[in-house]
């Protein structure tokens, strides 16, 4: 699988709501091919888009996602808090019927703002069946979380790209698994690459992490200097938030 160099970070979130569809069609119109998206799922089994445990970023309502049921969901007026632009709550499903028709390439993070484990494993399972409605989606389609409970189930769905989610604030206490058993799930799982956060890395880092795991994408990037340093080190692929940052260069 080809992974572009930039890729969307919950779409154009400086330009609309994250996660929305209005966010998705202005970064595809400023030329993204690949999309990175966060999917939870309600309290009823709908799957659909959303970072945050809560909406209190772009609403009022402080309940935790997963608590609500669709129907509650999707009435939501998501405001942005910066341009004021308004959206809703979008669902897996119609987020796959958008990329579908408009030869999107996604990262879907399976998303865990519930720590319930009967509640990741069926997340992980409706994500599959819905998939699997998409068959020409699957070869444009990575899977990542940073969920053990997550990862370990996506373990029965090998045909599905996977890429393992990893943050660290700590290296030098981290190093260890990092080097262990991060390594040992990397190589026995085959996944794609390791994608780790920003803030983290120095030259010595990133040359040890291109040694030992081949491929890595990097995540929680802001500004244009920290991209271009990105680029500099020939980093695989970067999450960027700006859709003028497209077209950074060194």
């Amino acid at each position: 699988m080809h992974i572009d160099k930039y890729i969307s970070h919950r779409g154009a979130n400086s330009d609309a709501v994250e996660n929305t569809m209005e966010a998705f069609q202005i970064a595809k119109k400023a030329g993204f091919k690949w999309f990175e998206t966060d999917v939870q799922m309600s309290s009823d089994g709908e799957l659909f888009l959303f970072h945050d445990d809560t909406p209190q970023r772009f609403s009022s309502i402080s309940e935790n996602v997963t608590n609500m049921s669709w129907s509650e969901l999707n009435v939501i007026e998501l405001i942005h808090p910066v341009v004021k632009s308004k959206a809703k709550v979008l669902t897996l499903k119609e987020y796959l019927e958008w990329a579908e028709h408009n030869n999107a390439f996604l990262n879907l993070e399976i998303k865990v703002s519930n720590e319930n484990i009967n509640y990741q494993k069926t997340l992980v399972a409706k994500v599959i069946e819905l998939l699997e409605h998409y068959p020409t989606m699957k070869s444009k389609i990575l899977l990542s979380s940073f969920s053990k409970v997550v990862m370990r189930e996506l373990r029965r769905h090998k045909d599905f790209t996977q890429g393992k989610l990893f943050y660290t604030t700590n290296w030098v206490r981290d190093f260890e698994y990092i080097d262990g058993k991060l390594y040992r799930n990397f190589v026995k799982n085959k996944y794609i690459a390791i994608i780790i956060n920003y803030s983290c890395l120095t030259d010595l880092r990133v040359k040890y992490l291109k040694r030992k795991f081949g491929k890595f994408f990097v995540y929680s990037v802001y500004k244009d200097d920290e991209i271009k340093q990105l680029l500099e080190w020939q980093i695989d692929a970067i999450f960027i938030d700006k859709k003028e940052q497209l077209n950074l260069s060194i």
